[in-house]
Parts: structure tokens; sequence; C-alpha cells
């Protein structure tokens, strides 16, 4: 019998120690070591090592395909696809994760169900359970021999006899944390790496594309061991709001793609259907000539996101004034507050102010910055921002008012929608802008007045 040797893993690093700690040695982080047993190595120390395989000649038998030239299994879903940089690859493996419902389930179930093939193991649903899902989302669609690739299980010996038997093109798992072989630890750090370990060589055995749905920590980061993510080709995270109904999907790490794409969904009833414009979602409901209100123009990744921001500021009622951010991070928000306060005649010191980002994104891209500014000028002159107008650029601490990356791009989507006019940094020379948008270039935040709102 192989003796087992127990060790203590960090889930951030995936160091190991001999013995539990309260802090990791390596990182730093607390209370991250978890309990790990592996078996002995059956020549472990003896100094023998096995006869292997000539690779060349394994390579030259193999049915690869000569010369790269290998079909992805496209989903259909352009945004999956989009995401995936052309679909998914054979013989990959993709960890997918996400809040819990968020809609991880279901737009892995939408994937197998536009693919038509292959096998669904859930660990958490019961069959009918999975399959009443998947008929609410054909919506009316014919449902003839879903069911009978749908299956419920916890056993992992299971799910590997089936591929290796069937050899399917494209397998979900639902989830890694709840399957597993006999007598393991659901849910712990050496059941996990063990399951991904033995899904990885399963894909690569047989070049069936495994989907494997994983559950997410409290610090929004995919639970078990940092070894998990990687051991997989690609790691897929759905995020977004609970109260909004937009999704973004990202993928981390894309061993077959950019890691930059960006996937947007709204959740309807019928589960997740893609936003091809996702303008329209977010300036659909606008108000035109609304005091607070500014456009700009977001990048996240390689998508461009015409949105909408708005600012409140009103007088407090406390000695110490209210800050609240919606979408955007609130510290910065308290940054942009100062630098009106410093270089602008509007102090913030007796106002409360909030922030909101419409349509639940929330922001990272410092283009925002000169937008957030512009919308607190409007609601403390209490004057509109034009409604053709689009305002974009980082704000630095001095005042001034700094370019942004891809501003070529971020101004061709502005023109797509209709805007004529455009306040953000000096162009850089060389750059071509749309002929038919007016550009008003500023170089502090002290010129927002004259330019918005035609005051000193």
């Amino acid at each position: 019998m192989a003796k087992v040797k127990t060790q203590y893993v960090c889930t951030e690093c995936g160091d190991t120690s001999p013995t539990w700690l309260g802090k990791c040695p390596n990182c730093g982080a607390f209370n991250t070591l978890k309990e790990f047993r592996e078996a002995k190595l059956k020549n472990e120390g003896s100094g023998k090592i096995e006869t292997g395989v000539d690779l060349t000649l394994a390579a030259n038998q193999s049915g690869e395909a000569a010369n790269g030239n290998i079909q992805r299994l496209e989903v259909g879903k352009t945004e999956v696809d989009r995401v995936l940089g052309g679909g998914f690859f054979p013989g990959s493996v993709t960890l997918f994760g996400g809040h819990p419902g968020i809609g991880k389930s279901t737009l892995s179930l939408q994937i197998f169900l536009e693919l038509g093939t292959g096998f669904y193991f859930s660990g958490e649903e019961s069959r009918d359970q999975v399959f009443n899902r998947a008929e609410r989302l054909l919506d009316g669609a014919p449902s003839t021999g879903i069911k009978e690739r749908i299956f419920s299980t916890n056993a992992l010996e299971d799910i590997i006899t089936t591929v290796q038997t069937h050899k399917p093109k494209f397998v979900v798992v639902d989830s890694i944390q709840m399957v597993g072989l006999q007598d393991s630890r659901f849910g712990s750090v050496s059941q996990i790496r063990e399951n991904a370990e033995v899904l990885l060589k399963l894909a690569k055995s047989t070049n069936t594309t495994i989907l494997i749905i994983g559950h997410v920590t409290k610090n929004d980061e995919l639970a078990g061991p940092k070894v998990l993510e990687h051991l997989v080709d690609v790691v897929l995270y759905l995020e977004g709001e609970r109260n909004s109904e937009l999704r973004l999907l990202r993928a981390p790490k894309n061993r077959f793609g950019s890691t930059l794409e960006v996937g947007v969904f709204e959740m309807r009833g019928a589960g997740l259907q893609a936003l091809t414009n996702p303008a329209e979602f977010f300036l659909a409901e606008r108000a035109l000539d609304t005091q607070g209100s500014v456009i700009t123009a977001l990048r996240d990744g390689v998508r461009n996101f015409v949105l909408e921001l708005q600012v409140l500021t009103v007088k407090t009622n406390f000695g110490q004034p209210r800050r609240t951010s919606h979408g955007f991070d609130l510290s910065k928000f308290h940054l942009l507050l100062a630098v009106v306060a410093k270089f602008t005649p509007f102090s913030c010191e007796q106002h409360d102010a909030y922030l909101n980002v419409i349509g639940g994104l929330r922001i990272t891209d410092p283009a925002a910055d000169l937008a957030i500014v512009a919308a607190v000028l409007s609601s403390r002159l209490e004057q509109e921002i034009p409604a053709d107008t689009v305002v974009l650029g980082e704000v630095g601490l001095s005042g001034e008012v700094r370019r942004v990356q891809q501003l070529d791009a971020r101004l061709i989507e502005i023109e797509k929608l209709g805007f004529t006019r455009v306040i953000c940094p000096k162009i850089p020379a060389g750059l071509e802008v749309p002929k038919s948008l007016k550009i008003e270039p500023i170089k502090t935040v002290a010129q927002l007045l004259p330019v918005l709102f035609g005051k000193k």
C-alpha cells in the first residue's frame, strides 16, 4: 500500500509546509494553508526510472492534424467564440468561474445545447432538474435526444468510463467541487487538484473538450489551490451585479487566444443573450439635458463602451459629507472630488456626493476621470451638459488632463452612435479624427468650465 504523505498547501501561491501555519511563509497570506495528502510514488526514492516511449514515433503515429490546421469547436454564440479566440480548442480543458447565481450553469448549458453534441455531467442537480432548465432555454425548440446526454453523478470514475467509451467532442462537468474519486473529500484542496489532473489527462487522451464549472470564494477567487488555474488551458470568468441584467465574460487565461476580449450578455428569461451593441443597453433610457449626467467612452480589453455616468451633489445635513459610488472605486472618487475643490471655484466640503455608473458596469478605465469631474461640475452648477457631447480623459493630481489609450478607436465608436462633440486631451500628432466630430482639447480641469458651460 502506498504511503500517504501529509502536507499543507497555500491556496494563494501553492507553497507547501510540513505543518499548519497561520501565515504562509512565502506570500504572507493568512489562514490559507490547507491539508493535502499525497500518496508516495511507487518508485520514489528507489532511483529506478521506468522505460519511456520514443515521442517522435508516437507523434508520427497519432492522428493529429498536420501543419496546425486544427478545426476549433465553434459555439455559434458570437460573444463566447470571441472570448475563446474562435471557439474551443479540441482536447482543451476550460475552467469556468463566477459568483453563485450569476449564470455559470445557465451559460454552460446554453453552450452544450448550441453545440448539439457531447455530455453534461451534473454533480449538483438531478437529471430532471437540468433537463427542465434546458427546455426553458430552448423556449419551445425540439428537445429530442437531449435528456439522453444529461447525467447526474458525483463519481469521477463514471465520468471517465463514459468519456473513454464514447469519446464525445464536448463535455461539461458541473462542478469540480462536487465530483470526485471514491472516498475523496469533496471540496478539499487535494480532491480539487486530483480532479483537475484526472480531467486534464482524460481530455488529452480522448481529444475531448472539457468545460469545468468551479466555485469562487468570498474574495472573488476560484476556489481550490492556485495550481488549478495553472493546470487548465483556459480560465473563463462571468461577472456582473446580481441586481443588474448585464453580464461580462472574460478569459483571464487563454492559451489559444487573447486575454483582452470581453463578451457582453444580458440575462433574460431564456438565458444569457449576446449584446452585440452594448451602447443601446447603456443609453436606452437616458433622459436628455439632465443635470449631473455625462456620456463617456471607456475601454475594457479590446471593447469600447459608450455609457452614461451620473453624479448628484446636495447640501449636507451632517458635519461629515457622505460619499457613495456604485460601479467606480470610491477612493478614486474621493481623489477626483479633491481635484475639483482644488482647481475649480466649487468646494465639495459642504456637499454630499453620489456617483452611479448606469447599466451596472464596474469601470476601472482612467478615461472616466474627466467625465466624472464634468458631471460633478454640472450638478454643482445645476446646468446640463449638452446631449451631443462626450467627455473623456485621465485626470492627474495637479489638475492636468492626460491622454488615454486607443483614442482613435474610441472616437470611431462615438461617431457611430451619432455624437458630434468630444471634449478630451490633446489629440496626438498623426491621429486621424472622424470628420463629423468636433474635437475640443483641454489641458487642465479648470478649462472644463469655459468649454462646457461658457463660464470662467
